[in-house]
């Protein structure tokens, strides 16, 4: 029996719109091997070029279509010039609001060498380099507790607080 797995496609900004329709070729090709599953792709225009021609961050429609997916593949946000009221990167609400109300809690970044392959690491092989850093996704500075005082006065203080709690600690750690 196959099972058609539903993806929910933003390629966003820059690069996020060259990496992600040959990511899509990636796993189209991946379910022709399997023979066992293949992909539902349903796309949305998002980010900030979106945002600038609209004054929205994606359609009201994605999000439903986001929670009711078994993934979604999101490729990038930032656009020249785009900017919402208040200063921040059209876009990234698309990103944080993902991340806290899916609950997206662990960003992998793998650090491999691959055989044949040059590498800015020198002296070292793909058998000395092979690891996945896991970090937290949820945490950290992504927790909006931040702000300015004195604003542009000769004693302006900036504070980021860095929350860290014992259950993210401990889920990121397992």
């Amino acid at each position: 029996m196959t099972r058609t797995y539903k993806v929910v496609v933003l390629p966003g900004d820059g690069v996020g719109r060259e990496v992600v329709p040959e990511t899509i070729k990636v796993l189209q090709a991946a379910g022709d091997v399997a023979n066992g599953f293949n992909f539902e792709f349903i796309e949305f225009p998002c980010g900030g070029k979106y945002y600038k021609e609209t004054g929205k961050e994606w359609p009201e429609e994605a999000w439903e279509a986001c929670k009711k997916s078994d993934a979604i593949l999101f490729g990038a946000i930032g656009w020249p010039g785009a900017i919402k009221p208040g200063g921040a990167l059209a876009g990234i609400d698309i990103l944080l609001g993902m991340r806290f109300s899916l609950d997206l809690y662990a960003n992998l970044r793998p650090a491999k060498l691959y055989e044949g392959i040059d590498s800015r690491i020198l002296g070292k092989s793909s058998k000395d380099v092979n690891f996945i850093v896991v970090r937290e996704n949820t945490e950290g500075l992504y927790v909006p507790i931040r702000g300015t005082l004195d604003r542009g006065g000769v004693e302006e203080l900036a504070v980021d607080v860095r929350v860290i709690t014992r259950k993210g600690a401990e889920r990121i750690i397992r």
